[in-house]
């Protein structure tokens, strides 16, 4: 029995130490998790503390059956979202903000431009399937759900693309320019 299934195993039996158990094993990743999606800590730990108040709190995990993994993290990245989704004004805000007193730091258009270059050289280094889906879902608006259907391969393989496309190009540019690339793919006209 691995370990989620054995902390069910435990809840359903309403032993004392379960949600320790589920709170030292998922709390860390969570947290992570979910600073991943926001880049916000303060917020990440207050998302995943309700998520075990809600699941301490509604007792679903004595009847559940499926995969504790899967449902905890979909949970809180739900959660994330919506967090992100209530707040996006004032992220949008700040970001432009941020964007605009960063773009001080550019001397002239020529040297901004030349960030743009360095970006898109840098993205035409990522292999060809990582670069077609990155392309896809940053410069053609497109979900994961969308790519994965358009090119016949599952959503989890877009996830994990996307994911070492962000990871390569977060480790072969500088952070202003980095930044510049995250600025460009959240600007929407």
């Amino acid at each position: 029995m691995n370990s989620s299934a054995t902390i069910l195993h435990l809840i359903k039996k309403d032993e004392s130490n379960a949600f320790q158990l589920l709170f030292e094993q998922y709390y860390d990743n969570l947290l992570l998790y979910s600073y991943h999606i926001l880049d916000d800590l303060e917020a990440a730990e207050d998302i995943v503390q309700d998520c075990f108040v809600c699941l301490w709190n509604s007792k679903k995990l004595h009847s559940f059956t499926g995969n504790l993994d899967r449902y905890i993290f979909k949970m809180v990245k739900n959660r994330s979202f919506l967090f992100l989704k209530e707040h996006k004004k004032r992220y949008e805000t700040q970001l432009s903000f941020s964007f605009e007193n960063d773009t001080h730091h550019y001397d002239t258009t020529e040297e901004y431009q030349g960030t743009v270059e360095i970006l898109y050289e840098t993205i035409n280094r990522l292999p060809e399937k990582c670069r077609k889906i990155f392309l896809m879902a940053c410069l053609n608006d497109k979900g994961y759900q969308e790519i994965a259907d358009e090119l016949g391969i599952s959503i989890n393989t877009v996830k994990t693309q996307m994911k070492t496309a962000l990871k390569f190009l977060r480790e072969n540019l500088q952070e202003k320019t980095f930044l510049t690339l995250l600025y460009l793919l959240t600007k929407k006209d």
